[in-house]
C-alpha cells in the first residue's frame, strides 16, 4: 500500500495543532501517522498531540525545513517502508512554506496528498501586509489545496468573506472549508487532489526564536499581563508552566494573533519540561525577544522550583533559510 502525504501548514498561530488534533479524532478508520514538529527544545506541539490514537512521530526541536533535512530523509524512509499507513501528515513550521516538505510525496514508497493550509481569519490581512512575513504568508496561501479558515466564530461575517476572497486569490484552484475548534473531518482535508508544488525558494527568514525554561512555580496573572504587553512583533508564544494555584496541572499559555490564552491540560509527565517557545520577526526581533525573556523569567516564584535546581539559561537561536528539499 503507498500511503499519501499531506503537509499542514500556515502561520504561526493559525491553528495547526488544533486541526491536527480534530483530524485524528475523525480518522473514521484511517491510518494515519503524524510528523510533528515545532519551534524550540520545549517540543510544545508533541505534547498537545501526544494523547492522540494514531501513530505520533517526534522530530527533533527546530524548523523541518531549516534544520532537520537528514532526519526528515530517515522519517520518510521509515514510514516508506512501511504497509500499514493510508497517510502521512507533516505539520510543517509556521515560518515554513510547504512546497520543501510536500515534495516528500514524491519519495519512493508515498504518494502526492493534498497540502493544507490553515488561515487565521482574524489576522491574515494584517499579515499580508506586514513588511517582514506578509511574503512569506502569501507564499504559504498559494501553495493551498484546503485552505482552512480558523477563528471564524472570532469575527464578522465580512471579515470571514473578505479572508476567504483574498486567499483564493492567490490559491484560486483550493477548497475552502472554514472551521470552528478544529471540527473538520478527515475525509475533507485528505482526499483532495494534490497540485504539483515547485520545490520551494531559498530565502531570508526574518524570524528569530527562543526558549524559556520555567521550571518553577510561575504567577500565571503576572505572566499573562507581560505577554499583553509584547509588541506587534512578537508574533508567537507557547508553553507549559507550573501555575502557582494549581502546580499539578499542566497550564498551557499561548500568545498567537495579539490574544493571550490559558487552558489546562492534564497532570504533568515525568519528562515534561516546563517553559515558553517565543518567535520574534523583524529587525528588532533579537531585542523583542530577549525583553520578553526577562519578564517572564521574572514572574516566576523564587524558591519554588520543584526540581529543587535553577532555572536554565534561554537558549536563543537564528532561524536560517528553508532548505531545498530534492
Amino acid at each position: 500500500m503507498t500511503a499519501r502525504l499531506s503537509v499542514l501548514g500556515g502561520y504561526l498561530g493559525a491553528g495547526k495543532t488544533t486541526l491536527l488534533n480534530g483530524l485524528l479524532d475523525t480518522a473514521g478508520g484511517r491510518r494515519i501517522a503524524v510528523v510533528v514538529n515545532d519551534f524550540g527544545t520545549v517540543n510544545v506541539d508533541r505534547r498537545l498531540v501526544r494523547s492522540a490514537t494514531a501513530d505520533t512521530l517526534e522530530l527533533s526541536d527546530g524548523c523541518v525545513c531549516c534544520t532537520l533535512r537528514g532526519e526528515v530523509a530517515d522519517v520518510m524512509t521509515r514510514l516508506a517502508r512501511r504497509d500499514d499507513l493510508d497517510h502521512v501528515v507533516v505539520e510543517a513550521s509556521g515560518v515554513a512554506d510547504p512546497a520543501g516538505l510536500a515534495t516528500w510525496g514524491r519519495f519512493p514508497g508515498l504518494a502526492p496528498g493534498p497540502t493544507i493550509v490553515c488561515v487565521d481569519v482574524t489576522r491574515i490581512t494584517r499579515w499580508r501586509r506586514d513588511p517582514y512575513v506578509g511574503d512569506l504568508v502569501e507564499r504559504q496561501l498559494a501553495r493551498a489545496d484546503v485552505l482552512v479558515l480558523t477563528r471564524t466564530d472570532l469575527a464578522a461575517a465580512e471579515t470571514v468573506a473578505a479572508a476567504e476572497a483574498a486567499c483564493l486569490a492567490l490559491a484560486p484552484g483550493a477548497r475552502v472549508v472554514r472551521s470552528r475548534g478544529g471540527d473538520v473531518p478527515a475525509a475533507v482535508l485528505l482526499d483532495d487532489v494534490a497540485q504539483d508544488l515547485a520545490p520551494a525558494p531559498v530565502g531570508i527568514d526574518p524570524h528569530r526564536s527562543e526558549s524559556v525554561a520555567l521550571q518553577g512555580l510561575v504567577d500565571v496573572p503576572r505572566l499573562v499581563a507581560r505577554l499583553g504587553r509584547t509588541p506587534a512583533t512578537l508574533v508567537r508564544a507557547k508553553g507549559f508552566v507550573r501555575d502557582a494555584r494549581s502546580p499539578g496541572v499542566r497550564t498551557l499559555v499561548q500568545l498567537a494573533g495579539g490574544r493571550v490564552e490559558v487552558t489546562h491540560a492534564g497532570p504533568w509527565a515525568a519528562d515534561d519540561v516546563p517553559g515558553l517557545v517565543l518567535v520574534a520577526a523583524g529587525p528588532d526581533a533579537r531585542a523583542v525577544l530577549a525583553s520578553t525573556a526577562s519578564g517572564l523569567r521574572a514572574t516566576a516564584l523564587t524558591g519554588t522550583a520543584s526540581s529543587g535546581t535553577a532555572p536554565s539559561d534561554t537558549v536563543s537561536r537564528t532561524l536560517g533559510a528553508p532548505l531545498p528539499v530534492a
